[in-house]
C-alpha cells in the first residue's frame, strides 16, 4: 500500500541505473582509451576492474546515502555538508579497501574513481525538502 502523504521522490531503481551505468562505463572507457594509446596493458586491465568498479560502487553507495538523506530529511538545507561528508566517506572507503585487499599499487586509481563517482552524483542528485512542499 502506497503512502499518499509523501510526494514522489527523485530516487528510484531506474534513476539508480541511470546514474550507475555511466559511472562505470565512462571512467573505464576513458582510462582504457588512454592506456591503449600509451600501450600500458596494466592500465588497460585496471580500467574495467579497479577504476570502473570503484567509481560504480562509490556511485551506488552515494545514491543510497542520498536517498536515505531525503527520506529522513537530513542535510536538506545544507546540501554541501552532506555532499562533503559522502565524498569523504567514499574516499575513506576507498583507502580502507586498498588496505584490506592489499591493493596499494591501485590506491591512486581507486581513490580518484571513488572521489569522482561520489562528487558527480552528489552534485547532480537533488534532495527534496518535504516540509517546504507541504506549506
Amino acid at each position: 500500500m502506497k503512502n499518499r502523504d509523501c510526494p514522489p521522490s527523485d530516487f528510484s531503481l531506474r534513476l539508480l541505473m541511470v546514474a550507475a551505468i555511466p559511472a562505470y562505463v565512462f571512467p573505464a572507457l576513458m582510462s582504457f582509451i588512454s592506456a591503449f594509446v600509451l600501450q600500458k596493458t596494466d592500465l588497460m586491465m585496471a580500467s574495467y576492474t579497479t577504476i570502473g568498479l570503484s567509481s560504480l560502487l562509490s556511485t551506488i553507495l552515494s545514491f543510497i546515502i542520498l536517498w536515505q538523506f531525503e527520506l529522513r530529511q537530513i542535510f536538506v538545507r545544507k546540501k554541501w555538508i552532506g555532499s562533503l561528508l559522502i565524498i569523504l566517506l567514499m574516499i575513506g572507503l576507498g583507502m580502507l579497501c586498498t588496505s584490506l585487499f592489499k591493493l596499494q599499487s591501485e590506491r591512486f586509481n581507486i581513490i580518484t574513481s571513488a572521489f569522482l563517482g561520489a562528487t558527480i552524483l552528489t552534485i547532480r542528485q537533488h534532495i527534496k525538502n518535504y516540509k517546504n512542499e507541504k506549506n
